[in-house]
């Protein structure tokens, strides 16, 4: 198993900007915590770069994810989870992930899965166009 087999994508009608605000959104709405956002896209600009609008947007519960690392503690690699959000040519989205259920079973803690199952469900759920 590679890592690449580990990542789902998902891809958005919705533009980078309301997907990053929905991403948003339903992390505060889950009780999760941002712990820190990651704009790849600026960091390029300001070394003189371009490339296209990328974030990486890292959070989790602290509960959910200690449990995980007592469990296993080298899960902690891969704690808090994270989603890629990039901007692709044709100006669409794409969210981008690692599949929390292969994660689990990697670490050998795929009783535990569930306890980060719901970032599927965040993705899917930031990639649908919010209809007014």
């Amino acid at each position: 198993m590679s890592l690449r087999d580990d990542i789902r994508i998902i891809r958005s009608e919705s533009t980078f900007a309301q997907v990053i605000e929905r991403l948003h959104e339903l992390i505060h709405e889950r009780g999760l915590t941002l712990f820190a956002e990651i704009d790849h896209a600026q960091n390029a600009r300001d070394a003189g770069l371009e490339m296209p609008e990328t974030r990486v947007l890292i959070f989790g519960n602290a509960k959910a994810g200690t449990a995980l690392m007592l469990a296993s503690p080298d899960v902690a690699l891969e704690l808090p989870l994270r989603i890629l959000v990039r901007q692709q040519n044709d100006g669409q989205t794409d969210l981008l992930y690692i599949d929390p259920e292969r994660l689990a079973a990697e670490f050998g803690i795929p009783d535990l899965a569930s306890s980060i199952a719901g970032l599927t469900a965040i993705a899917q759920a930031a990639a649908t166009p919010v209809r007014a």
